[in-house]
């Protein structure tokens, strides 16, 4: 996935603009509130959005 795609929706989704989204190495590279996270699949990005917008998540 697109980095500046996924940061745009991320924002939006959650209301927070907090979200620094970055493309690396095959994967998503997020900081978010001093946290770094690095997600290689799509799906896992996903639910950590979903977790920060304060909705039901998934497994990843």
């Amino acid at each position: 996935m697109d980095g500046i795609r996924a940061k745009k929706i991320a924002d939006r989704f959650s209301g927070n603009q907090n979200f620094i989204v970055n493309t690396f190495s095959e994967g998503l590279l997020v900081h978010h509130h001093r946290h770094t996270h690095y997600f290689v699949r799509e799906s896992c990005f996903w639910a950590y959005v979903y977790k920060q917008a304060g909705l039901p998540v998934g497994h990843c």
